[in-house]
């Protein structure tokens, strides 16, 4: 019998082709962020560190000079004042910087909505952490806010670019028409709520409009940062600017708070007009805010005709609560956390394979 004929090779079956990587967060990223790549390019040059330094130097500059402003014999009462201070009145103004890192965060939550939807208590704990890294140089504020939701929470960096650049473009377009009404007008009376109720309405409708025409525009949506896509989205704006107005409240109100403490008298509209150029000092300082939002204020007091010396020493007591509150708040948030199990992971995406073959 002649031999049976061996059997043909079975082709082994195909290997499944991996499914291309899906960013955690369900956003569409550019190969660069998916990769890692982004993150390996950043470097601090040495003409950034050089403006950090300077920065830092002139910072620590005028916090001396605001310290020295404050030590002044007119401040003499002043500071007996304060070490006389009830428990009440310094337990009012942690009690009001507290609110104002809640609001803060929620500010960051709800902007943060037309691209993503965080955990909002986890949002506001992040901000803790910023507003406390906030006094130093480097960005390290910027930087923690970053690190963490990215590789915690999977924000991906052009996300990211977006939602900072649009806070700050909202922040400008609430607090500057409270500004310029307030140097207008030097009062809180019917002409400033008009003139601030006129500039909030014109300078965020300006904003959507832009908004959308950036869909048009290429150049305008490039400029935009990413930011369009969150200024155009109207609750969010919205709620924005319910929440920047609510913390511009209770900035005003700790600055009334401290000047309780220090035994300065100081009306709601100086207040205002004080508390709001606080915190564009504390957005475009270039390095950390330390001294620049204490001596700016200060300056800006000895404009409207206030004491510089009494002025330095009230924002000296904002801020030390300020660091105080958002430092207890901050320990607690790295408690919740765990940022530093952060800095050694990627932040890059995880590839979704397909399943094997039955």
């Amino acid at each position: 019998t002649s031999p049976s004929p061996s059997p043909s090779p079975v082709a082994p079956a195909p290997t499944p082709t991996p499914a291309p990587a899906v960013p955690e967060s369900g956003e569409a990223t550019d190969p660069m962020f998916e990769s890692g790549e982004f993150e390996r390019r950043r470097r601090w040059s040495p003409g950034t560190l050089a403006v950090q330094l300077v920065g830092l130097a002139i910072g620590i500059g005028l916090l001396v000079w605001a310290f020295s402003l404050s030590a002044r014999p007119e401040n003499r009462r002043s500071i007996e004042a304060m070490q006389n201070a009830p428990a009440s009145e310094v337990g009012l103004l942690v009690g009001l910087t507290l609110v104002s890192l809640v609001l803060n965060g929620l500010m960051f939550w709800v902007t943060l909505r037309p691209l993503k939807t965080l955990n909002p208590i986890n949002v506001v704990l992040v901000n803790s952490i910023a507003t406390f890294f906030s006094v130093l140089p480097f960005k390290l504020s910027l930087v923690a806010r970053v690190l963490i939701h990215h590789r915690r929470d999977g924000v991906s960096f052009k996300a990211l670019l977006a939602w900072v650049a649009a806070m700050g473009a909202l922040g400008l377009a609430v607090l500057l028409p409270l500004v310029g009404a307030t140097l207008w007008r030097g009062r809180l009376d019917g002409l400033w709520w008009a003139a601030s109720l006129a500039g909030l309405l014109a300078c965020n409708g300006l904003g959507v409009l832009l908004g959308y025409q950036a869909r048009r525009m290429k150049l305008l949506r490039t400029l935009s940062l990413g930011a369009d896509a969150i200024v155009r989205h109207v609750p969010a704006v919205i709620g924005h600017g319910v929440f920047r107005l609510a913390d511009v409240g209770a900035l005003a109100a700790r600055f009334m708070a401290a000047a309780a403490i220090a035994d300065v008298a100081m009306p709601i509209d100086q207040a205002v007009l004080l508390a709001s150029v606080y915190f564009v000092l504390s957005v475009i300082t270039p390095a950390g805010t330390l001294g620049f939002r204490e001596m700016g204020v200060a300056a800006l007091g000895l404009s409207q005709g206030l004491g510089a010396e009494q002025v330095a020493l009230v924002a000296l007591v904002v801020t030390g609560a300020e660091v105080v509150t958002s430092g207890g708040l901050a320990t607690i948030a790295f408690v919740v956390l765990r940022p530093d199990k952060l800095i050694h992971r990627s932040g890059r995406v995880k590839p979704v394979t397909a399943a094997p073959p039955a």
